[in-house]
């Protein structure tokens, strides 16, 4: 299904069939679709009846890559860009809906003898279409079938290359965005590890979002018809598991990357059964963001919500919108209606995008309790080596630019006056040095503290060896000229800023900073998070890029005392100081730090963290 273009962004406007062309048939997640290109219907006859007949293929550069499991007779035709190939919308669940809607995820499994056309972009999951940022892409095809993978390789890569995977789970608040955004785009990433002699297969994950994701009630409790989101995403990461091999991959060396709510799932996929079944990948990196991130995983918020869309479709009419009948209607209304229902209940509670309105929270399932007391009580995953990072100004989206007064934030630990230094009245306008503490403080709550607090027990309680464990600030943007024309340069380093580093991508739209000095970091960071794909530890050679030393430098295998850490080992990407690492001491002397630690104690980040991390802040918050 494809919304038009020119709906509303508070709507997901009509929904209409694409009509199919041509006449080769190709297989895509259950439902038979076909090739529209005449000059790659010709390309594909031709070199197929070339390896047919077993006459050398001179010019393979003018076909279409293919790639071909012998096992399940399926061929996938992808498409290139330079020294990329690209294979998309390749199914890995069949289509969520009628009774598959809000249901844990059925694997695919096209007939043998399939051809699938992964050529382009799938749909988007259902969302508000529309723009979101001028770096980002626009919606404007959104289909409740999009349980789909974005996968790229370096070219020419060997079916028993065995290469290590990098698997992308994007952020957006559970409530928008796409493997298949632009912000997204892994040429420059999957380039520079081949450059670097360490090649990886990228693999970018849909999953539904929104009520189609992370509704709740006691009925689909009940009947663990929860969290399906999650699911999803556990489904995407087990077909790699299964199928990478046969693009190149090793599904023994798979990384799972999630930046903010990506992050948070990465966590929670951690927790998931009480840690009681191992996850489908070896290795973690969450970026902005841990499990605190979504606060009060108690159902009752998202069931009310639930219950909430329920009645304005029709279907909790007569009883209290939690029951089976009423699981049953909501699986029964059209797609376009319960999407601009959605859509529009959710932004107007959560503006701009209804972020937060449904997310993931407590089923006796998937995940059986509050996160941070799942962590302290050994209840996870173990021996996943994890790379944890936040960005300087995580949460200056999430303050009111008005903010001026204590009576708007107030807390000890946060003077303002430490803030007064950031006021740049002359390029800010009328910012005051209360809007930096409550962006601060939006920061370390909703993300530094808990990537503290997460990391620190995952060692603290067995996890696993705090050697393996490292942590990184990221201090420069890419941004800055397009929150200028938005009239925000007061976000400074926002949240996503480190995702065109991670990228590497060499040309962000909207008006994003493309220098070179930018494009030579954002190499070098990549090359970083390259390192820790390849080899399992984070860092590289040359620029400053050395391998990184563990977040918790004096934690000794077996210490179970500390609630929090006294010494941090971060490193930091980008900024006035460059790339360093920086290690701080709970109680280190100020007079004698360097620049660099002298910058990081005035984030404050143990006392701050203590009293964010403790058991009364967690008890209130829920996470």
């Amino acid at each position: 299904m494809e919304v038009k273009k020119g709906s509303s962004s508070s709507s997901a406007g009509p929904i209409v069939e694409p009509t199919a062309h041509g006449r080769l048939p190709f297989h895509m997640g259950g439902a038979l679709q076909r090739i529209e290109e005449p000059e790659m219907r010709f390309n594909f006859i031709h070199h197929h009846l070339l390896e047919r007949a077993n006459i050398p293929i001179l010019s393979a550069s003018i076909f279409p890559p293919t790639v071909t499991d012998f096992t399940r007779n399926i061929r996938f035709i992808g498409s290139r860009t330079p020294g990329v190939e690209h294979f998309q919308n390749v199914f890995y669940a069949e289509e969520p809906t009628g009774r598959r809607r809000f249901a844990t995820p059925v694997p695919v499994s096209p007939p043998k003898g399939s051809i699938i056309d992964a050529s382009k972009p799938g749909a988007w999951c259902p969302q508000g279409v529309g723009d979101i940022l001028p770096f980002t892409s626009q919606v404007n095809n959104i289909s409740e079938n999009c349980l789909s993978l974005r996968i790229a390789r370096p070219s020419g890569v060997q079916r028993d290359a065995k290469l290590p995977v990098a698997v992308w789970i994007h952020g957006g608040g559970h409530a928008l965005g796409s493997a298949s955004d632009i912000l997204y785009t892994p040429d420059g990433l999957v380039r520079a590890a081949a450059a670097a002699g360490k090649p990886l297969i990228y693999v970018g994950i849909n999953y539904r979002l929104g009520i189609f994701g992370f509704a709740t009630s006691k009925a689909m409790i009940e009947t663990k018809q929860t969290n399906a989101g999650l699911r999803d995403q556990r489904a995407a990461l087990q077909w790699v598991q299964d199928n990478i091999e046969v693009f190149g991959g090793d599904p023994d060396r798979v990384t799972a990357i999630g930046q903010s709510v990506g992050a948070s799932d990465i966590g929670l996929h951690l927790t998931s059964f009480n840690g009681s079944r191992n996850v489908p990948f070896q290795q973690a990196m969450m970026m902005s963001g841990t499990p605190g991130v979504n606060f009060n995983s108690d159902p009752v918020f998202v069931a009310n919500n639930t219950v909430a869309i329920a009645r304005q479709v029709g279907c909790a009419e007569n009883d209290d919108g939690q029951s089976m009948e009423t699981l049953e209607c909501l699986r029964a209304v059209p797609a376009d209606l319960l999407i601009n229902v959605t859509v529009n209940e959710a932004r107007k509670a959560r503006p701009p995008f209804g972020e937060g309105y449904f997310y993931p929270t407590i089923d006796n399932d998937y995940l059986n309790g509050r996160p941070s007391q799942l962590m302290r009580t050994g209840k996870f995953v173990k021996n996943i080596p994890t790379v944890a990072s936040w960005v300087t100004n995580d949460g200056a989206w999430y303050a009111f630019p008005q903010t001026s007064t204590d009576e708007d934030k107030l807390l000890q630990l946060y003077p303002v006056e430490d803030f007064n230094h950031m006021v740049r009245q002359d390029y800010d306008g009328g910012i005051s040095p209360q809007y930096y503490r409550a962006a601060q403080m939006s920061r370390d709550i909703w993300f530094t503290c808990p990537v503290l607090d997460f990391s620190w027990q995952y060692a603290q309680t067995g996890g696993l060896n705090a050697s393996r464990i490292w942590l990184y600030e990221h201090n420069a943007t890419r941004f800055t000229p397009v929150f200028e024309a938005m009239g925000v340069p007061m976000w400074r380093v926002a949240h996503l800023s480190d995702i065109p580093y991670v990228f590497n991508n060499l040309h962000l739209e909207g008006g994003a900073d493309n220098s070179l000095d930018q494009l030579a970091l954002s190499e070098t960071a990549s090359k970083a998070i390259v390192g820790f794909v390849h080899e399992g530890r984070p860092g590289g050679e040359g620029a400053g890029m050395q391998k990184w030393s563990s977040a918790y430098p004096t934690m000794r295998d077996g210490q179970r005392s500390s609630e929090s850490a006294s010494r941090l080992s971060i490193q930091v990407i980008g900024g006035p100081l460059g790339l360093s690492e920086v290690a701080i001491d709970r109680d280190g002397d100020v007079g004698v730090m360097t620049a660099a630690q002298q910058a990081l104690a005035w984030e404050k980040l143990f006392d701050r963290c203590d009293f964010i991390n403790s058991p009364q802040m967690r008890d209130e918050a829920g996470v």
